[in-house]
C-alpha cells in the first residue's frame, strides 16, 4: 500500500477557466501519476463557486483527475467550521483506492483554544483574544482490509510567518515596528503549535482505544524535524521521560533519509524538509520504502519564472507499507 502527500501550491482559481488552468494541469498531472499512490493526501486545493450550488465545488481538481486512476478513487475533503462545504482556498483532500468509512474536519475538537492579548494592537484589545485555526486537519478512517481501520490525518499546519496584528502594518503592507512584527510572528507560532496539539490529542484518543492503532499523519507541517512542533507530534520517549508511554510514539518516516534526499522545499538556496509522514509503531513497522520526489524542485524565492511557474514548490513524498 502506497500513501503519498503533495502540496499543490494553491491549485485552482476562484473562477473556473479550463484554458487558463491548462499550464498547471500539464505541470501537476504527471506529478500525481508518477506517485502511483493508493492513497493520496493533497494540500492547498482551491474550490470554485458554481452558480446555483449551495457549496463550492472542486471543478479544478476534477479536471486534473480526468484520465487518471484517481478519478474513481473515494474522496474526503475538509470543510469550514460552518459545515457549509469547503472554503475558497487551501482545502485538504484525501483520495483513496480503499473505502473511506468516516471523515472529520478537526478544528478545536480536542484542545481548548488558547487566548492571547497583543500589546502592540491599534486600537488595543481590552481582553485576551481567542486564537482559532486558519484551516483544519482532515481525519479519515479507511478500510484497508486488515480488520482494523487506517486512521489517516491529512495535515497542513500554519506557516511560521508573522500573522496580522490589528493596526500593525502600514497601507503598503510593511510592518510599523519590530515589536508588532514580533507579536505577529509569535501569534503564527502559537497557531501552529495549537494545531499540532489538536492533532496530538486526536491521536491520543485513538491510542486510548487501541494501543496498536494504525495511524498515519501526512502533509505539509511547515516545520523541520528539530522544531518543537514536530517533537510535540512525535512524543519521543526521550522527551516524555516515560518509557511506559513509548508505544504512543509516532515515527517520522522521512527522518531515515539523508538530509539532501528528504528536502521538500528550497528557500533562497537552502533545502528544507517541511513535508513529512509520521506513523504509529504498527504502521512504521510495516514501512518498506520511502521516497521524496525532489529531483526537479524549484526555489520558491529565487525561481526566475516567478508568477509564471505552473508547478508546485513542494516535493511530493511517498511511503510504502506491507499490509
Amino acid at each position: 500500500m502506497k500513501i503519498a502527500t503533495f502540496n499543490m501550491e494553491s491549485f485552482g482559481d476562484d473562477r473556473h477557466d479550463p484554458a487558463e488552468l491548462a499550464p498547471r494541469l500539464d505541470a501537476l498531472r504527471p506529478k500525481i501519476l508518477e506517485l502511483d499512490a493508493d492513497i493520496l493526501c493533497l494540500q492547498e486545493v482551491n474550490a470554485q463557486k458554481l452558480k446555483g450550488m449551495p457549496a463550492r465545488q472542486f471543478q479544478a481538481l476534477d479536471l486534473l483527475l480526468e484520465a487518471t486512476p484517481y478519478r474513481s478513487f473515494h474522496r474526503a475533503t475538509s470543510e469550514r467550521p460552518s459545515g457549509k462545504g469547503p472554503g475558497d482556498r487551501h482545502n485538504l483532500v484525501i483520495l483513496s483506492r480503499y473505502p473511506i468509512t468516516r471523515t472529520e474536519s478537526l478544528y478545536q475538537a480536542h484542545a481548548h483554544p488558547p487566548h492571547w492579548q497583543p500589546k502592540t494592537a491599534q486600537p488595543a484589545y481590552d481582553r485576551p483574544q481567542r486564537i482559532e485555526f486558519d484551516r483544519p486537519v482532515l481525519k479519515a478512517e479507511i478500510d484497508i482490509g486488515t480488520g482494523k481501520p487506517l486512521h489517516l490525518f491529512c495535515v497542513h499546519l500554519r506557516a511560521p510567518i508573522a500573522a496580522m496584528i490589528r493596526g500593525g502594518k502600514r497601507p503598503d503592507r510593511r510592518w510599523r515596528s519590530v515589536s508588532a512584527w514580533a507579536e505577529g510572528y509569535q501569534l503564527s507560532v502559537l497557531k501552529q503549535t495549537a494545531q499540532a496539539l489538536e492533532l496530538r490529542l486526536a491521536v491520543e484518543d485513538l491510542f486510548a482505544e487501541d494501543r496498536q492503532a494504525q495511524i498515519v499523519l501526512a502533509g505539509d507541517f511547515n516545520a523541520t524535524s528539530e522544531t518543537g512542533t514536530i517533537r510535540l507530534l512525535r512524543a519521543d520517549p526521550d522527551d516524555t521521560g516515560s518509557p511506559e508511554l513509548a508505544d504512543h510514539r509516532l515515527y517520522q518516516l522521512d527522518a531515515a533519509l539523508p538530509p539532501e534526499k528528504r528536502k521538500t522545499v528550497i528557500h533562497r538556496g537552502k533545502g528544507q524538509a517541511l513535508d513529512h509522514i509520521l506513523a504509529s509503531a504498527e504502521m512504521a513497522g510495516r514501512t518498506t520504502d520511502l521516497k521524496v520526489f525532489n529531483y526537479d524542485l524549484q526555489d520558491e524565492v529565487l525561481n526566475n519564472n516567478g508568477e509564471d511557474y505552473a508547478g508546485s514548490y513542494h516535493a511530493a513524498m511517498l511511503a510504502e507499507f506491507e499490509i
